[in-house]
């Protein structure tokens, strides 16, 4: 299975959703993950984005309705593509003693990447599975994904487990 110390979902809110290609798959993907964690007592963290035009408590705002997060997961809030940047997560993962962070989530080359790369930097060992991030436009998501996967993340920002 490869678990990581941590399973990290990043804006998967109905908003962010919309825009994203190959979405059902994503969820089913994701939510498989978060059962996968669970099974084994790890603990899920749900990263989302507030901004003017997500809104914190708003339908666009919130988690998809069809993934599996619960109230004793641990959840984060932003208002940058970074979930570092002026968030309590860094805090979330030293108080849980985590050195490694498996990534899911949605959008590829804006707030997954610079999240996953800020990671690294940090020396947190980084890891996902392949195909477990979606992005804008539909039409090119899985062609963007593809790209960030093997050019970009593999063998230089996070290794790639089943």
């Amino acid at each position: 299975m490869g678990l990581s110390d941590i399973l990290l979902v990043i804006d998967m809110q109905n908003d962010v959703l919309k825009a994203c290609g190959g979405v059902s798959r994503l969820l089913k993907q994701i939510n498989k993950r978060i059962s996968d964690y669970r099974q084994a007592a790890k603990p899920i963290l749900f990263i989302q984005h507030n901004d003017e035009e997500l809104t914190k408590g708003s339908r666009a705002w919130r988690l998809s309705p069809v993934l599996d997060a619960r109230p004793e997961d641990i959840y984060v809030e932003k208002t940058h593509a970074n979930g570092f940047y002026h968030t309590n997560l860094q805090e979330e993962l030293q108080k849980l003693g985590v050195t490694s962070i498996e990534f899911s989530g949605a959008m590829t080359p804006y707030c997954v990447n610079t999240t996953l790369v800020f990671a690294h930097g940090l020396d947190y060992h980084c890891s996902m599975q392949h195909g477990a991030s979606s992005t804008a436009p539909k039409d090119h998501a899985s062609r963007i994904v593809n790209y960030y996967e093997n050019t970009i993340w593999e063998h230089r920002f996070l290794e790639f487990v089943d």
